[in-house]
């Protein structure tokens, strides 16, 4: 063939041609080469063409020729001072490409290179060698057990997590088939799998799978029968997971069936489960509960204050519980509350509050256990209540009183405190702390408090002191702060003249200027060792005229709107004594 016809097709083809001439320095040693020589492409390769290419030296194209990462006068000058021919890949740096060359060399000092551009295809098995390390690093790393079986169904393949799965070492482990870690008495589980395999080529099944040492694990299995007749098996352990959630319902059942209500919120204080006695103690049904705030069952601040409890107690009262539940070094809260439940009715509970925190110290849950403490609370203001009425029953006793009396005043009490306005709390407190206002006679003697005449100056100084005696029987008490001041001011005077300690106007209680009505009126009508009963008119005309001096005038315009209902009361519930003389007025 003519050599025109081989220089032709090499200077068209798509690989890269060059032929190069070897500089040598005074000593004999290459230190650069010419293009003698070069075809279209590689001069593409350089990002040039052949006429700026051919004569010129490599240095003169490629200026960071000599540090290059691919050192081209020593492989290239190797082979034209040996003659012997070689092949490889290598990388240019500066050319940022791959090349494959073949060089060899027609004459001492010379040398041709042909050269192909195999950056694509490196980055091509880059890329393979890449996914398939990321694939055995997968199968390596997966945390589920990966089993590959012949169609023999002996594992050709498994895992690091399949042999701690199964506690076999990995080369006893292969020599085992799919069967030997069927446990007796499964194979109905494992036939349905296989079953699947035909008809759809894969299977998910909840299986047990026998460990080495002989114990059983539960495993979510899922296999793939493969085109060349393999089995592919991912095996994922709940054996903890079953565990975990037998104790779930375990703690689930006892968080139900226990007699304690149970409240559980998210951190953001939404309702995310309540027991069934929760559900019985408040009236709603679960559905109405989750997903809501707990401040559903506050009856709020009105109620509250209505309750004796002032709005900043309230405050206060939520303030704290807020403050302890946020705080991780806290988390706990204890207290009582009030709470109203489905049908209205208010229920005053002990409530322990445990704040729930991840290592973190995020707050995750809230647990509420409230205690009905209804009975008790009520009980015990109750039994406190008749406690100190049975000390103003013998007071009463004394002072030639009698029962009604002191129901008749409690009854004027409340209905004056309505008149005027007052909360309903403070109203059925009144009706039980007015009639105590004269608690402290049990300390006067006899002489004093029973004599039928008037008293000298010092019996009256001690007399007086009953309003001292009574208030140091009470205060201090908070759920008898109204009492305290009943039985300390009573017989204050809206002028100041009173005792015992002189207060006037609006500094005495509001609630001993309204008992104090109330037992005058009550103490006009009846009968006394010392005096006859008064009729309604001449007791009205008697309060009248102390509006301002003895009364509040505020307090008596009030009591003139009740004075029907006052009579009407009198009469309803006179004593036997009196009941002749009330019929006769």
């Amino acid at each position: 063939m003519d050599d025109s016809i081989y220089k032709s097709i090499i200077q068209e083809s798509s690989f890269g041609y060059t032929y190069n001439e070897l500089v040598f320095d005074k000593s004999g040693i290459p230190v650069d080469y010419i293009f003698r020589d070069v075809n279209s492409a590689f001069a593409s390769f350089l990002g040039t063409t052949k006429i700026d290419l051919i004569d010129k030296r490599v240095s003169e194209i490629l200026t960071d020729f000599s540090t290059d990462s691919f050192n081209w006068l020593e492989h290239f000058s190797s082979v034209s001072l040996s003659g012997t021919p070689t092949s490889f890949d290598a990388f240019s740096q500066s050319l940022n490409r791959y090349f494959h060359f073949t060089v060899s060399s027609p004459a001492r000092g010379f040398f041709v290179v042909i050269s192909f551009d195999i950056t694509t295809s490196k980055a091509m098995e880059k890329e393979i060698a890449q996914k398939e390390e990321e694939r055995k690093q997968y199968f390596d790393n997966a945390p589920d057990g990966i089993f590959i079986a012949n169609k023999e169904f002996q594992y050709i393949e498994i895992n690091e997590a399949a042999c701690k799965m199964t506690g076999y070492p990995r080369e006893e482990l292969l020599s085992l088939h799919i069967f030997d870690l069927i446990p007796l008495g499964n194979n109905s589980v494992f036939n349905i799998i296989f079953e699947e395999l035909n008809s759809k080529q894969k299977s998910r099944q909840i299986v047990k799978l026998k460990r080495k040492n002989g114990s059983l694990i539960s495993v979510i299995i899922d296999v793939v029968k493969m085109k060349d007749g393999k089995f592919l098996a991912l095996c994922k352990d709940i054996s903890e997971h079953e565990k975990l959630e037998k104790e779930k319902e375990q703690y689930y059942l006892a968080f139900q069936s226990i007699s304690q209500p149970v409240l559980i919120t998210d951190s953001k204080g939404i309702i995310i489960s309540v027991n069934d006695a929760f559900v019985d103690m408040y009236g709603y049904s679960r559905e109405e509960l989750l997903g809501k705030n707990p401040h559903m069952l506050n009856p709020g601040k009105e109620v509250y204050e209505n309750l004796g409890v002032n709005v900043f107690e309230y405050d206060s009262l939520f303030r704290d519980l807020w403050q302890s539940v946020n705080n991780p070094s806290v988390r706990v809260w204890k207290g009582d509350l009030i709470n109203r439940k489905k049908n209205t009715s208010l229920v005053w509970i002990n409530l322990i509050i445990n704040a729930l925190y991840d290592n973190d110290n995020n707050l995750v849950s809230i647990v509420g256990l409230p205690i009905d403490m209804t009975v008790s609370h009520e009980e015990a203001l109750s039994n406190r209540i008749q406690l100190f009425q049975t000390i103003a029953d013998l007071a009463e006793l004394r002072d030639d009183e009698t029962g009604n009396h002191m129901r008749r005043v409690g009854l004027f009490a409340k209905l004056l405190a309505r008149e005027l306005g007052m909360k309903e709390k403070y109203c059925n407190d009144i009706e039980i702390f007015a009639p105590m206002h004269d608690i402290g006679k049990v300390g006067i003697l006899d002489s004093i408090l029973l004599a039928p005449r008037k008293l000298t100056p010092e019996e009256f100084e001690i007399m007086k002191t009953h309003t001292t005696l009574g208030h140091n029987i009470v205060k201090g008490k908070a759920e008898f702060e109204m009492a305290a001041a009943i039985t300390l001011c009573h017989h204050e005077r809206f002028d100041g003249t009173g005792y015992p300690n002189g207060l006037s106007g609006k500094h005495i209680p509001q609630s001993a200027q309204i008992t104090a009505i109330s037992d005058v009126y009550d103490a006009l009508r009846s009968k006394r060792s010392y005096k006859e009963p008064w009729s309604h008119e001449k007791a009205i005309a008697q309060i009248v005229a102390s509006s301002g001096t003895h009364f509040d005038p505020d307090i008596v315009q009030h009591f003139l709107h009740l004075e029907e209902r006052f009579k009407k009361i009198f009469k309803e519930l006179a004593d036997d004594r009196d009941l002749k003389i009330v019929s006769e007025l």
